[in-house]
């Protein structure tokens, strides 16, 4: 009987709460809010101001790299003829001096390299203005980014990343 009156309880208490549908209104912490836009004139301010920074001459880094660290790196080599040696020092195991080139022969090359990478890319100042104001175009002033982007925004973009790719090049320098 108790469950039963529980069970009553619970159905009458969940009755009386309103559904809300697709078509009610929520509350108004999510409707969207208009975002500020930033002129035309205050976006070129903005990336005459970069400019300055980053250009020299004609010349302006548009993306860059730096890099560093180091690593060990271990070669195996075995087979027959002369041995190929590598760049660290080699241990040699057999008699692989011998002028009989048909002799067999394995050797172990260990190497320990540091390195420092700095990978920059310059463009001219049309490349720079044409490139940065797509990119602010592309995101809205509060620092959301746009959610659709025009075949020119994408075509920036895909040109963007190239540009990224091409200065991805430092790699750990342990080659």
């Amino acid at each position: 009987m108790k469950l039963k009156m529980l069970l009553t309880g619970l159905l009458l208490m969940t009755g009386m709460q309103a559904p809300a549908t697709e078509f009610d209104n929520g509350s108004d912490e999510f409707e969207p809010r208009p975002l500020p836009h930033y002129s035309e004139a205050e976006l070129q301010k903005q990336i005459e101001n970069e400019m300055a920074v980053a250009c020299s001459g004609n010349l302006c880094k548009i993306v860059g790299q730096d890099s560093h660290g180091s690593g060990w790196t271990v070669q195996f080599q075995v087979g027959y003829g002369r041995a190929n040696g590598g760049t660290g020092d080699t241990i040699y195991i057999g008699d692989y001096r011998d002028n009989n080139d048909n002799k067999g022969f394995a050797s172990i090359t260990v190497s320990y390299k540091n390195y420092k990478c700095h990978s920059s890319m310059l463009v001219t100042p049309a490349v720079y203005r044409f490139v940065n104001t797509y990119l602010y175009n592309m995101v809205n002033s509060d620092g959301s980014v746009k959610r659709n982007f025009s075949p020119a925004d994408q075509t920036v973009i895909l040109f963007y990343t190239t540009m990224l790719n091409k200065v991805n090049s430092c790699g750990t320098g342990l080659n």
